[in-house]
């Protein structure tokens, strides 16, 4: 029989990472909340839209309209919309992000299962269109700031010199601020507020903290003797930092941006909450709280999105510590002697327990 081979390589960090998943409790709460609001965000237009999933409307039938919003169906005012199907397969909250009805500022209902804000729009609907807009924004901003960072951090840690210098002073100043200062800085320079001037503004502000990981990480590699003997090997440093620097510190890229993930968003919630993040047209959880500061007694703004961005901040941090401990190979290699100890203390237990019962047995045992 053949031994096993060992879980190396970017195959066997993924299935270690799946291993302790399985194993933690509460990384497996992290990976399942993560995936139920990735499930909502993405078919939000079938949990809450104000147009129906199939329709047999004046004879004509129209699948999927709450996705494709047909021009004829749009321009129906809200009675006509309820009165004038033949048939309708609604989904399960008959209100989208953007419709304004009369019903404003009502408590939960069977009709509004979150209630609705100053202007009658729903509530469940904006927290659950905005998921989509949210996690959307976060990850864009999180895939731009873990390349910002890793490129800074693997250069500056490599080639060292002035250029090393100037990385680390820029990340202590950047790092002295509040994310929240230094967002709101960098769009006050924007004539216009859009989503792109606050992807930049975001990343900009979140790149530090993966440019020091890596950058920690890519000094230690490099002197290993792997890496001398590549340069004596007359490798270039392209390749070096190619096949053997970038390898090593992809880990720490990883665990740092999903730490970031979570950050971001409560940043992007924040600059919502202030009214200096996204377009007013866009649905998100800031602005939804938001609307606490001018009617103080409707609790349901805050408590049912400020829930929902709890439940993902802290889910995203549950998969950050799951990732970082198989990600890790140091933390694995201590898990792993942790777990050799343990079965070795378990196991001499069990024998010395298994020696205590032979040993009564045969004292108890008649004599002949």
């Amino acid at each position: 029989m053949s031994p096993a081979k060992p879980l190396t390589g970017p195959r066997g960090s993924f299935r270690r990472a799946l291993s302790i998943l399985a194993r933690r409790r509460l990384a497996r709460f992290g990976a399942a909340a993560i995936a139920v609001l990735l499930w909502l965000g993405t078919f939000a237009d079938f949990f809450a839209a104000d147009l129906p999933i199939i329709g047999v409307h004046h004879g004509e039938t129209f699948f999927f309209a709450n996705v494709t919003e047909p021009a004829t169906l749009v321009v129906e005012t809200e009675e006509e919309k309820r009165t004038s199907y033949e048939f309708a397969l609604w989904p399960p909250v008959h209100h989208g992000p953007y419709v304004e009805t009369d019903q404003r500022l009502k408590p939960p209902n069977r009709e509004h299962p979150f209630g609705t804000d100053a202007r009658g729009r729903d509530v469940f609907a904006q927290v659950v269109h905005g998921a989509r807009t949210v996690l959307g924004l976060a990850f864009v901003c999180v895939a731009l700031l873990v390349v910002l960072g890793t490129l800074a951090g693997a250069l500056a840690g490599y080639f060292g010199g002035l250029l090393d210098l100037i990385v680390a002073r820029l990340v202590e100043t950047l790092t002295a601020f509040p994310a929240v200062v230094l967002v709101l800085a960098i769009l006050a320079l924007v004539a216009r507020p859009s989503v792109a001037a606050l992807v930049i503004a975001l990343s900009l502000t979140r790149w530090t903290e993966v440019t020091r990981l890596v950058r920690a990480e890519v000094i230690r590699v490099s002197t290993q003797d792997y890496i001398l003997a590549a340069r004596a090997l007359g490798a270039s440093p392209l390749r070096i930092l190619a096949r053997h620097v970038f390898p090593n510190a992809r880990a720490q890229a990883i665990v740092a941006g999903t730490f970031a993930l979570s950050s971001t968003i409560l940043v992007e919630a924040s600059c919502d909450f202030l009214g200096f993040g996204l377009p007013s047209s866009a649905p998100t959880w800031g602005k939804v709280m938001a609307g606490l500061r001018d009617d103080g007694h409707a609790w349901w703004l805050f408590a049912f999105p400020g829930a929902v961005l709890f439940v993902t901040v802290i889910s995203q941090n549950l998969l950050g510590e799951a990732l970082r401990d198989a990600l890790d190979p140091h933390r694995s290699v201590a898990a792993g002697h942790e777990r050799d100890d343990d079965n070795a203390h378990r196991a001499a237990a069990e024998n010395s327990s298994s020696s205590e019962r032979e040993s009564a047995i045969f004292q108890a045992a008649p004599r002949v």
